[in-house]
């Protein structure tokens, strides 16, 4: 059994975190700045939502990349949150800056995922996950 060096990262999961973060901010500026911005105060909590969402989880994506536990965990925990972002976050930008309307069971079903991602984390690192490869 192959033990992986604790001082790589997962690639895929710092990548995905840090593609996603790029993502967020052109969003972000788009949606502050472009011709899709809203103007509406409902419309721009949404999107400060999804905004804040968005790049925190992607953060939490980066750290994941440096957690020394097995691979298995750290790609459940990366559906989790990446699956979240882009189904809470996802949503919420569709129903901002397109004329676009998702079913309303859409955004809450990926914080759900959010939810199970930060869980499986928290069970993990409680439940004593150590280094595999």
């Amino acid at each position: 059994m192959q033990v992986r060096d604790t001082a790589m990262p997962d690639r895929l999961a710092l990548g995905t975190g840090l593609f996603s973060a790029l993502i967020a901010v052109i969003l972000a500026a788009s949606g502050a700045h472009g011709p899709l911005a809203p103007v509406e105060a409902t419309a721009i909590r949404y999107l400060d939502t999804a905004v804040t969402f968005h790049l925190f989880h992607s953060l939490a994506l980066m750290v994941l990349a440096f957690w020394p536990a097995g691979r298995a965990l750290r790609l459940a925990v990366l559906t989790g949150l990446g699956g979240g972002i882009l189904l809470f976050s996802g949503s919420l930008y569709l129903q901002v800056m397109s004329p676009w309307s998702l079913p309303g069971v859409i955004t809450p079903l990926g914080g759900l995922l959010l939810m199970a991602g930060w869980g499986t984390w928290l069970v993990a690192v409680l439940a004593g996950a150590r280094t595999r490869a």
